[in-house]
């Protein structure tokens, strides 16, 4: 099942565009180490935080995206357009995050909880010294990094390489690439409005799959899945395992 395809196009022209500002970086994960594990629930005080991305007051996005087609991911790529942890002015950076993933399998029977699972795995990134908060539901991210990881090297190049450690220890993730942004505001609400779509995407699976709601007429969603065949799709499947659901 394809559910994000014009989303990862989108991405790959936003990346293509960031590459001709001068701040653009990019890595390969297996040139840089995964930043070791912290404690489990481990706190980074005011105190001793160098930075801050993405905090209150700040534009920030995260969300992930993924496809059946591994020609739509760069497997191994950080892309990093703006500047990097050990570069930002006044401690605080805009942040926007996207994880891109080419995945085995997806189809409509199985798409919905798979996706549940790859969402809640970034949970489960504990980094010593990087203190995360999530709140998937208004796609923000707000993390704090210490003055030890900071002056110990932290980048978002090592950062990437231990989400994609984290992701690929899912059996049926067989690719990642990674996009960070820090130059402007601008720039991550223009990432926004790509995640804001692909949430959209999201909500009208999620609608059909938990509430079996297919009445179209009175759906927020019906111009959504009128234009993604993988929702279409989606919604055949469904009706015809629950032929008597709303």
């Amino acid at each position: 099942m394809e559910l994000f395809t014009e989303i990862m196009v989108e991405l790959r022209t936003f990346i293509e565009e960031a590459r001709s500002e001068p701040s653009y970086r990019e890595y390969r994960s297996a040139d840089h180490a995964a930043w070791p594990p912290g404690k489990k629930g481990s706190i980074v005080m005011k105190c001793d935080t160098a930075l801050e991305l993405g905090a209150p007051g700040l534009e920030s996005v995260s969300f992930l995206t993924w496809t059946n087609d591994r020609s739509l991911v760069r497997d191994g790529i950080v892309s990093v357009a703006g500047p990097d942890l050990g570069e930002a002015a006044g401690g605080t950076l805009p942040f926007g995050k996207v994880v891109l993933l080419g995945v085995t399998g997806f189809d409509e029977a199985n798409c919905y909880e798979r996706h549940r699972e790859i969402e809640r795995m970034r949970h489960g990134l504990g980094l010593d010294g990087y203190m995360m908060r999530a709140a998937s539901q208004y796609l923000r991210e707000w993390s704090r990094v210490s003055l030890f990881a900071v002056g110990k090297g932290l980048g978002l190049a090592n950062l990437g390489a231990a989400v994609m450690k984290l992701y690929r220890s899912n059996l049926y993730i067989t690719s990642v690439e990674l996009l960070f942004v820090t130059s402007t505001s601008a720039r991550v609400s223009m990432l926004r409005r790509i995640g804001e779509r692909a949430a959209k995407l999201i909500s009208a699976m999620n609608r059909m799959s938990e509430e079996m709601s297919f009445d179209c007429n009175g759906c927020d969603y019906a111009g959504v899945c009128g234009e993604v065949d993988g929702l279409r799709a989606l919604r055949d499947v469904l009706t015809k395992d629950k032929p008597h659901a709303r």
